[in-house]
């Protein structure tokens, strides 16, 4: 039927069809988020199956091969997570718990540290001394503090009636109805995005479904996508999809393997340092570090917290700083220009600028996109606008001879 329209119809009608087809798709996205990732991560992984078929494997042994070798791992590291999680949960379920051992070490320090405590009070202006001790007449002079009185029971005190001074009625009103909102609309954010238990169970369920079946009919579902292109450009904008896939691709396999490395080394270090559960704390923050600084600061205050049951506060700070530290400096000068930068095709200067450029420009949002962001930029400008540009350099070098 469409066959028989005008051009200009059936433009217009395909356009209508476009439309209709965003519009169901966006209404049942719930049902299509497995879908769409059950694609990137058989996207990701087509490049192993075509490895291994390259070597004599047939493609469902490959497949196969390929679903075991990651679900022998995730249960590894599930059995590690496991075993330490539930060590860890005895020691916080003990008598003298984390609380209380984090207590115990903050009294210690300021025993240990009481003379530069003292210096510091003496050097606050007077109206800000922190005054520590039992209340006394407000029309009297602040006192001197107490420092032998000084101790983490005595800060938490001293702590909540700063707090309470601060906080009036007024302002606690206006705190709570901006705190209402705030959760109101992060809930409603956290829905949206993820959606029930029972959609996240679902996900769970149907991701690895859809991955093992699309491993299956990945170049068929590209091939009838490019039979459906404007013929003159067909070739081309396969060509630049390629490029472009391979490139995402890329990055996904680097980043998780930055992860990987960079969780290894903090467990390693870790253990080193003689920091208790060291495995769970290591690989937890390198999974973490997916999210660029957020994951880092969470694992290194969890990895501090841990610290303190062993050791006093400064040598806490001192080996969990000095791995955390090393680490970081090894991700971000090392294996993120290495790894991503040679898995893009990028100079690590290039990696280096594009992740200062990102997070400067969009915040946490752009170091995740930064570098295959700029992958892509380049892949494009290579191909529409150099082209373009030595075309017109070389019309203008023509016209000059003459």
């Amino acid at each position: 039927m469409l066959d028989r329209l005008t051009p200009a119809w059936r433009r217009a009608v395909l356009v209508a069809l476009a439309f209709v087809v965003l519009w169901f798709c966006w209404s049942v996205r719930s049902v299509l988020n497995p879908l769409i990732l059950g694609y990137l991560l058989a996207f990701v992984l087509h490049p192993l199956v075509l490895t291994l078929e390259r070597r004599g494997w047939k493609r469902q042994l490959a497949v196969n091969f390929i679903f075991g070798a990651f679900a022998v791992l995730l249960m590894a590291i599930g059995v590690v997570i496991f075993f330490q999680g539930r060590g860890l949960a005895r020691e916080l379920a003990s008598e003298q718990g984390l609380g209380a051992k984090v207590t115990q070490r903050v009294d210690e320090a300021l025993e240990k540290y009481k003379p530069q405590i003292q210096w510091a009070i003496e050097h606050l202006p007077r109206d800000k001394k922190p005054v520590v001790g039992p209340p006394t007449d407000p029309a009297a002079p602040a006192p001197e503090p107490a420092l032998e009185e000084l101790n983490a029971a005595s800060l938490s005190k001293q702590f909540k009636d700063w707090s309470m001074e601060w906080f009036t009625p007024e302002r606690t009103e206006d705190a709570g109805r901006v705190a209402t909102s705030a959760l109101g609309a992060g809930f409603g954010v956290l829905k949206g995005v993820f959606g029930s238990v029972l959609e996240i169970f679902a996900l769970l369920v149907l991701l690895p479904i859809y991955t093992w079946f699309l491993l299956f009919e990945l170049e068929r579902i590209h091939s009838f996508v490019a039979r459906y292109l404007p013929r003159r450009d067909r070739e081309r904008i396969v060509r630049i999809g390629g490029q472009v896939g391979e490139v995402l691709a890329n990055f996904f396999r680097g980043r998780l393997l930055v992860c990987l490395i960079k969780g290894g080394i903090l467990a390693l270090g870790l253990w080193i340092a003689g920091v208790d559960f060291a495995l769970l704390l290591g690989l937890g923050t390198g999974f973490l570090s997916l999210v660029p600084f957020v994951g880092s600061l969470v694992g290194f205050v969890l990895a501090l917290l841990v610290g303190l049951l062993e050791f006093e506060v400064a040598t806490a700070l001192w080996h969990v700083g000095l791995v955390f530290f090393a680490a970081e400096m090894i991700e971000n000068y090392l294996l993120l220009p290495r790894i991503l930068g040679e898995s893009l095709g990028l100079h690590p200067v290039v990696v280096i600028f594009a992740l200062m450029a990102g997070a400067s420009s969009m915040g946490m949002f752009g170091l995740l996109i930064a570098l295959p962001l700029t992958a892509t930029i380049v892949i494009l400008g290579r191909e529409f606008l150099l082209p373009v540009l030595a075309d017109i350099a070389d019309k203008d070098g023509k016209r000059g001879a003459r």
